[in-house]
């Protein structure tokens, strides 16, 4: 059975301008152009805007909106833009995947609900009222790290089989009995089960995954692509060659919150991103000492 997400979509942070302004920085879009045309020109197969990773829980509707507008604009047509537009409410969860779609956007992707930590029949609930809202693709988003709560197999296979427009699950519970068991029990659909964790990125293949939603890849997006193509290719070996180039870089992301660490790399590489509004803060000077040896390692400061 085909599946319709597949390859590497890196997990775009929001740049800021530095205007001094901590709690209500402006979004600094000529730094999102730069940063959009750097994933692009390292093979990415698509990118994710207004996700956790864009620290979209800061931004207001409207600059959500216009941040998800601004990548499809300035992204060639073939390229797939996905827009992280959930919520822990369903119905602004439904609202706001309505507005992205009248702009052009139709793959969402839906974090599970975050803080009012439902039931699995809730979270079934909640993705069920969102699929029979809007005829776009749904993606499930587990990352109980960030929400306080699991989706287990059982609900996402459920919402699998009975819901054509949830097409995908980005996976971030670190859990891979949980993974290989929602990937085998859906291999005959056109689901697919893609990796929210870049540490698993190539386990996450080998176990029949066809992709991944990457931080890692908005610093080096030609290695990060290269792991998610060759293992699509069957190449496991040499997918896991560069995999192994990368664990330094893995680690390194979240060596603080994410995206902090991701902020300072990218500023590093001449990508003027800022620091992410409050409450998140720009990384500390000993994290930078351990980061800087490892983008040297990869060759991305120039």
């Amino acid at each position: 059975m085909a599946k319709k997400l597949k390859g590497c979509f890196p997990a775009l942070v929001t740049p800021m301008k530095e205007d001094g302004n901590r709690l209500n920085h402006e979004i600094n879009y000529d730094a999102f152009k730069q940063l959009i045309d750097y994933v692009l020109a390292g093979g990415v197969t698509g990118i994710v805007p207004s996700g956790c990773t864009g620290h979209a829980c800061v931004l207001t509707e409207n600059e959500q909106i216009e941040l998800i507008k601004f990548a499809r604009e300035n992204t060639p047509e073939k390229i797939p833009v996905i827009a992280g537009d959930g919520s822990n409410c369903t119905r602004v969860a439904i609202d706001l995947a309505k507005k992205i779609s009248d702009i052009g956007i139709s793959t969402h992707l839906q974090i599970s609900p975050y803080q009012n930590k439902p039931t699995q029949e809730g979270l079934y609930q909640h993705y069920a009222a969102i699929a029979n809202a809007t005829d776009d693709d749904i993606i499930v988003y587990n990352v109980p790290g960030r929400t306080g709560k699991n989706i287990e197999a059982g609900t996402t296979v459920r919402l699998a089989k009975e819901f054509s427009n949830i097409i995908a699950i980005k996976e971030a519970s670190g859990n891979m009995e949980q993974i290989k068991s929602i990937i085998d029990q859906t291999s005959d659909l056109d689901f697919s089960v893609v990796s929210g964790d870049d540490g698993l990125n190539l386990e996450i293949m080998k176990a029949g995954g066809t992709g991944g939603i990457s931080v890692a890849a908005n610093s080096d997006p030609k290695r990060t692509s290269a792991v998610f193509n060759l293992a699509l290719e069957g190449k496991m070996d040499e997918a896991g060659k560069v995999d192994g180039e990368l664990r330094g870089l893995y680690k390194a992301i979240f060596i603080e919150t994410n995206p902090c660490p991701t902020h300072y790399i990218l500023k590093k590489l001449g990508i003027p991103v800022g620091t992410p509004r409050l409450p998140l803060v720009d990384i500390t000077e000993e994290s930078g000492k351990q980061i800087d040896p490892v983008i040297q390692a990869l060759g991305l400061l120039k």
